[in-house]
């Protein structure tokens, strides 16, 4: 029955050891103004059967600054500006030779703005937020392209790159004003990558073969006969002294 029990219990501790397990990390991007290569960890597969992987994407954008510069012979009204961010994103990849994961489009603008502008004349602004905030996530199980490059003990290369444009709508000189521009935009955010997989279980003692235990059981029955007839020869010596 012992041993019996034994097995039930390594049974027991192995299929609890073969519970799913996560490891996450996250990448930040800090502030990028066009283009970034960045890099994470592989999944070490001494930790166990890697089952999924999932890239969780947050990404903002904003323009920085900006200016314009009428640059017709005549006066024009700025009436507003329209801006937009196109983020891209490439796993795995070195710059974007490698698959393109994330792609998405954030806008923003500048209303009501009627501003004279002689020839020359500039106008500037600072801090447009751009939205919405782009949200992606991606998934890959086994049997996916690219499933095996996030498996090993060296990095996976994360390529993203941003770009920015602006709309000029105006009135005035010129049926097509041309303008000279100044713009710097950013983009913002992380990646959150996460790692599901199923543990390996730790090692585990071997159990006795059932000869070893008989063996055992019976070098203690022998041990513990030798003891009583010691113990029972000394009180018939000491009687025969007497």
């Amino acid at each position: 029955m012992k041993i019996i029990s034994s097995l039930a219990a390594l049974i027991l501790a192995t299929a609890l050891n073969s519970h799913a397990s996560v490891i996450t990390q996250t990448v930040d991007f800090g502030t990028i103004n066009s283009s970034q290569q960045f890099y994470f960890n592989q999944f070490n597969t001494s930790l166990g059967n890697l089952t999924n992987v999932t890239l969780d994407w947050t990404v903002n954008s904003s323009i920085n600054s900006f200016t314009l510069t009428n640059k017709n012979t005549g006066t024009v009204t700025l009436k507003s500006l329209s801006f937009t961010a196109s983020v891209q994103g490439f796993v795995p990849s070195v710059g974007d030779a490698g698959d393109q994961v994330l792609s998405g489009f954030s806008n923003g603008s500048k209303t009501n703005i009627n501003q004279t502008l002689a020839k020359d004349a500039s106008y500037s602004t600072t801090n447009v937020l751009l939205s919405p905030t782009i949200y992606q996530t991606d998934s890959y199980v086994s049997g996916d392209a690219n499933f095996n490059s996030f498996k090993g003990t060296g990095q996976v290369p994360l390529y993203l790159s941003s770009a920015f444009g602006a709309t000029v709508t105006a009135t005035g000189a010129g049926s097509n004003p041309t303008w000279l521009t100044s713009m710097t935009g950013s983009t913002t955010g992380n990646l959150v990558v996460t790692y599901t997989y199923d543990a390996a279980p730790p090692p585990v003692a071997p159990v006795p073969e059932p000869p070893a235990v008989i063996l055992g059981f019976g070098g203690i029955l022998g041990m513990a006969g030798i003891a009583f007839l010691r113990r029972s020869k000394q009180p018939a010596e000491e009687q025969a002294a007497a």
